[in-house]
């Protein structure tokens, strides 16, 4: 009897460190697809204001923000992160072209905005 309760206890605690690995990785991609999203949101309104600087400045922030977390979207959001490179590296392109395409940008910039929320709502 105290072998089964010594069993049933080391697995239990195996599941809830298991999980809490995890729940480590969710909050870490969802802190990153959050601090992604304020970015984008930036980014739209210097493109829209037509503020080249402020879009040189902004866009490449959205690199370091996503290679803090892209292993483990990789990992356990394949889709998801092909969708959100094949918009990321262009969007981060257009920020530092010059001069700026505020309408291609713009696009580039929307669709890997919709891109993160679709991340974003898959984390939840």
């Amino acid at each position: 009897m105290k072998k089964l309760t010594s069993m049933v206890v080391a697995i239990g605690l195996g599941g809830s460190l298991l999980l809490a690995g995890c729940s480590s990785n969710n909050s870490k991609v969802s802190d990153g697809v959050n601090k992604m999203l304020d970015t984008t949101e930036q980014l739209s309104k210097a493109i829209d204001n037509g503020d080249q600087a402020k879009v040189k400045e902004v866009g490449p922030k959205l690199e370091d923000q996503w290679s803090s977390f892209e292993d483990d979207v990789k990992k356990d959001n394949k889709d998801l992160y092909e969708k959100i490179e094949k918009y990321l590296d262009p969007t981060i392109a257009g920020s530092e072209a010059s001069p700026l395409d505020k309408e291609a940008l713009g696009t580039l910039n929307d669709q890997l905005t919709d891109a993160l929320k679709e991340l974003a709502d898959k984390t939840k």
